[in-house]
């Protein structure tokens, strides 16, 4: 693809969205005015330069992509949907450290889909995220890895775990040692549950993100900035694609892992 072709795909909404809407199959003016909702004048001179680059075709009042307008828009789709994703929001990314994504999920990212940026609540600073707790308890499987420390962590996943909710936990070191030496009676009840893991990740040359859930309703991911910090900052995504992506994300991270198990008297 010459380098006119590209500005012509990418620098223009109208017409990547117009090759888009053809991408679903042949449309007539008027279906393609109000699936876009922009006016004729403005639409029409756009699909003349599309049409003069062989991309789209006008036959019999119908609009369709070419052979090679196919080709490239199938080509060109995951290179849009991963686009999406930074665009949604480029502050937050550009300030993220996305060494601890491997890159075969990397490759991935355009599956986080349509998601959500949650922000820090000022008002729960000293609590688990509002749409966290929300959300996750509405789970029945959670597949969880976290490398910070939270207190109420132990009460919150133990109290999932006697619902019957299932609980695979991957969890630093730094913050098992904090689980089972300050929560050593919610720690040993949770370790003898059917449906409860618990996991150490322990590797020091292993970069890993602040936290990873896949549950069967939602996928979150949280990871530290620039600086080392974990600034609460959320992404959450409800679209099943993101769920198996983040729930690959937990996969890798627990191949790395060592199960604890407690020993029976």
């Amino acid at each position: 693809m010459n380098t006119n072709l590209l500005d012509l795909i990418l620098f223009s909404e109208k017409r990547k969205a117009f090759l888009l809407l053809l991408k679903e199959g042949p449309k007539n003016t008027q279906e393609i005015l109000d699936r876009l909702q922009v006016p004729r004048t403005s639409l029409l001179p756009q699909i003349k330069k599309l049409k003069e680059q062989n991309l789209v075709i006008h036959e019999e009042g119908m609009y369709s992509l070419s052979l090679i307008g196919e080709i490239i828009i199938e080509k060109m789709q995951p290179l849009l949907d991963t686009l999406e994703v930074f665009e949604k929001n480029e502050d937050y990314w550009a300030d993220r450290k996305l060494t601890p994504i491997p890159p075969h999920l990397m490759k991935r990212i355009s599956e986080l889909g349509d998601y959500y940026l949650i922000e820090p609540d000022l008002s729960h600073t000293f609590d688990l995220s509002p749409e966290f707790v929300k959300h996750t308890s509405n789970s029945s499987r959670i597949h969880m890895f976290v490398s910070y420390f939270h207190p109420q962590f132990p009460i919150f996943f133990l109290n999932l775990a006697r619902r019957g909710t299932e609980v695979s936990l991957v969890l630093s070191e730094s913050v098992y040692l904090r689980f089972v030496e300050d929560f050593k009676k919610e720690g040993g009840e949770f370790l003898r549950m059917k449906n409860t893991s618990i996991f150490i990740l322990d590797k020091e040359d292993v970069e890993i993100p602040a936290v990873v859930e896949s549950s069967d309703k939602i996928m979150i991911l949280g990871l530290f900035n620039e600086s080392g910090r974990f600034d609460r900052q959320y992404i959450m995504s409800f679209e099943p694609g993101a769920i198996e992506w983040g729930k690959d994300l937990f996969e890798y991270l627990k191949s790395m892992s060592k199960e604890i198990k407690i020993k029976e008297k």
